[in-house]
């Protein structure tokens, strides 16, 4: 077999196998990794170059904590890990964030921004923020999470959190939960208990 013909197989196998690998990755941290419940608000539903999903932020995306490497840098934006943990009511929170992957315990890679010497972490950005849907559920989903304004002033929406599963600092979102109902149930029966608006896009009514 020529030189040329055994080069191309070996690129286009290595290729193949890299996506594959991620797959079973992938499906491995469905399986086994951790249970984190992490508290969310929808930003933005849609990417057309994506596909369809929601943006989701997270509540444990704000607090305070101290830079792994604090007085040494200037500003700008670092990597690091968090370390977590869960609150009194079994939602993820951050309790600090160290420059290493540690050897024991849940903790995910994160990006966060510093303000020169101060030391000090408000903001951080998560691995993960966006949950994939069927087409057209984006919206759907938005409107069912979003304030409803019909009254001339905005009404508080459901509460909501990911479902995200970790295991070695790898992270999947495998549910996003709506007033204690997944959101794949809330799609498939339009809930009564939602807003004016948001029932009218579900129903497509």
């Amino acid at each position: 077999m020529p030189r040329r013909v055994i080069l191309f197989l070996f690129v286009a196998a290595a290729q193949l196998a890299v996506p594959a690998w991620m797959l079973v990755g992938h499906e491995r941290v469905r399986k086994d990794g951790a249970v984190f419940l992490f508290r969310t608000a929808p930003v933005d539903p849609r990417d057309p170059f994506r596909g369809e999903y929601v943006r989701l932020n997270f509540e444990a995306q704000q607090g305070s904590w101290t830079a792994p490497d604090a007085g040494t840098m200037e500003y700008g934006q670092r990597n690091a890990f968090a370390l977590l943990d869960t609150d009194s009511l079994g939602y993820a929170r951050i309790t600090a964030l160290v420059d290493h992957a540690p050897d024991n315990g849940p903790y995910i890679p994160i990006r966060y921004w510093t303000m020169g010497d101060e030391g000090t972490v408000n903001s951080l950005e998560l691995p993960f923020d966006r949950y994939y849907l069927e087409e057209g559920d984006g919206p759907k989903t938005e409107a069912l999470l979003a304030p409803d304004w019909s009254s001339g002033s905005p009404s508080t929406p459901l509460p909501a959190h990911a479902v995200v599963r970790i295991l070695h600092g790898q992270a999947v979102i495998t549910d996003l939960v709506v007033g204690e109902r997944s959101i794949h149930d809330w799609l498939k029966d339009p809930p009564k208990e939602a807003s004016p608006a948001a029932t009218s896009v579900l129903t497509g009514s």
